[in-house]
């Protein structure tokens, strides 16, 4: 009979480990998250990050590079240097808009953000999205540009059923982190029990976002399998079962190859 709280192939859909929060210990916690996860995904949010992201990788561990809502300020002759970047990546991000912690004004946000889809576009590169209370912004820009041919990945969603069914009705994938551990989530979790097992991520948001068990504290890749627990528990399915669907699904996003038994 299969574990049903543990399996051998864990994913974390998106990560920072190339921020400052790990300066201290990184060779420690990737050492950690190496050896317990089978993937993760590196997601820069400026140009320091996205280069030490394309640095420290390993094969088989995607990077995401762009410019983050928080730091879509000044001339977009930035992304210039962005050039070789986006050819290394698999994919463009995180970007998208914030209308909580961002002292970036959200027309700046929006100018950056329609310019760095319409890179992802021109690239061919999946979009990694970033959204806080800013759905409808989000959904109008994308919306916009019809049927996209890329995958487009709502990172750390944070909304309910309805949000997540306009969603799903653009072919968009779903990403849950640590918040569906927290008490007051039912709506968070409702919404993922209604999303199609062929358009779910799980991630951690790492170092941001611990799950309930170490709220407070840093987060690393490795607590993505509170994620998973919590999503096994929400959607009644098999971990395994459910390790496979994230496999796959990631594999897919990113265009990478992985192989697990």
């Amino acid at each position: 009979m299969s574990d049903q709280h543990s399996c051998g192939h864990y994913i974390d859909s998106h990560a920072h480990l190339q921020d400052p929060a790990y300066d201290d210990n990184r060779e420690e916690v990737l050492e950690k998250v190496r050896r317990e996860l089978l993937s993760f995904a590196w997601v820069g949010y400026d140009i320091e990050s996205s280069q030490k992201a394309l640095q420290l990788r390993h094969p088989q561990e995607p990077v995401a590079v762009g410019v983050h809502p928080h730091n879509a300020t000044g001339s977009l002759d930035v992304l210039k240097q962005y050039e070789n970047m986006y050819q290394q990546a698999s994919a463009v991000g995180e970007i998208g808009l914030d209308t909580v912690r961002s002292e970036t004004a959200l027309e700046d946000q929006l100018v950056w953000f329609r310019r760095q889809v319409e890179i992802a576009l021109y690239f061919g590169k999946p979009i990694v999205i970033h959204e806080r209370e800013a759905f409808p912004y989000v959904m109008e820009v994308l919306n916009k540009y019809g049927s996209i041919p890329v995958p487009v990945v709502l990172h750390c969603f944070s909304h309910g059923p309805n949000e997540a069914l306009e969603a799903l009705k653009k072919d968009f994938f779903i990403s849950f982190a640590g918040n569906i551990t927290y008490p007051k989530a039912d709506p968070l979790r409702s919404a993922l029990k209604m999303v199609p097992l062929d358009h779910l991520l799980l991630e951690t948001d790492s170092p941001y976002l611990p799950p309930q068990v170490i709220r407070g504290k840093r987060n690393d890749p490795t607590y993505v399998k509170e994620v998973y627990k919590k999503a096994v528990e929400v959607t009644d399915m098999p971990m395994d079962e459910l390790c496979q669907v994230i496999c796959r699904n990631f594999a897919h996003v990113f265009g990478i190859s992985l192989t697990f038994s």
